[in-house]
């Protein structure tokens, strides 16, 4: 066991806390691990004993972040599989809504990693968030295709990419309009009653 996982749960989600919400307001590079020590009010040695390096602390929180959201999408992958295509595919738009929505910090450290160079091994993050998506997306899409909801001749790769495009720009718009206290730009249940048609229709 790691000396980050012996601690007491209650100081785990202290540093857990103050790093995300250091991550989340800079950037990597002027990211602090001084302002980490400083928000969680632990001794700067004790956060080096458990984290040696800012890119260690950083993937720690990445890690935790995408188990987070692994588990989201897992359940609502699970509570909607007997659902028809669009009606699941509106859920899951909605559902990704509301998660940026209770996780804002959590949704700017993701789209500063997609949107920008500025972190550690970019490259390999990306491309770990885009299998999964690519594996979530797709069981979707194969399920529906399954069940004659989508032509059985649909290049599945290529709705997969579509799909994922539209969602990430449409959430990325979502977060920023919510940062700024702007979000009513945004009529939530039309863009996802579009969204969903455009590939439930759109792809049939």
């Amino acid at each position: 066991m790691k000396p980050f996982e012996k601690l007491p749960i209650e100081k785990q989600a202290r540093i857990v806390n103050a790093s995300i919400s250091e991550f989340a307001e800079r950037d990597y590079e002027t990211a602090s691990m001084n302002k980490v020590v400083e928000r969680a009010g632990i001794a700067k040695g004790s956060l080096f004993n458990y984290f040696k390096t800012k890119s260690s602390l950083y993937f720690h929180i990445y890690h935790l972040a995408l188990g987070e959201v692994k588990a989201y999408l897992r359940k609502v992958r699970d509570e909607t599989a007997d659902l028809p295509f669009d009606v699941r595919l509106a859920k899951i738009v909605d559902s990704g809504v509301q998660f940026i929505t209770e996780h804002p910090r959590l949704a700017r450290i993701y789209f500063r990693l997609i949107y920008s160079d500025d972190s550690p091994n970019r490259k390999k993050i990306v491309d770990e968030l885009q299998s999964m998506s690519d594996e979530y997306l797709g069981g979707i899409i194969q399920d529906a295709m399954d069940r004659n909801e989508l032509d059985a001749q649909l290049d599945k790769s290529q709705s997969v990419f579509f799909l994922d495009a539209v969602l990430t720009r449409f959430l990325k718009d979502y977060h920023e309009a919510l940062e700024l206290g702007d979000q009513d730009r945004f009529d939530r249940e039309q863009w996802v009653i579009g969204i969903t048609k455009l590939f439930s229709k759109g792809l049939s």
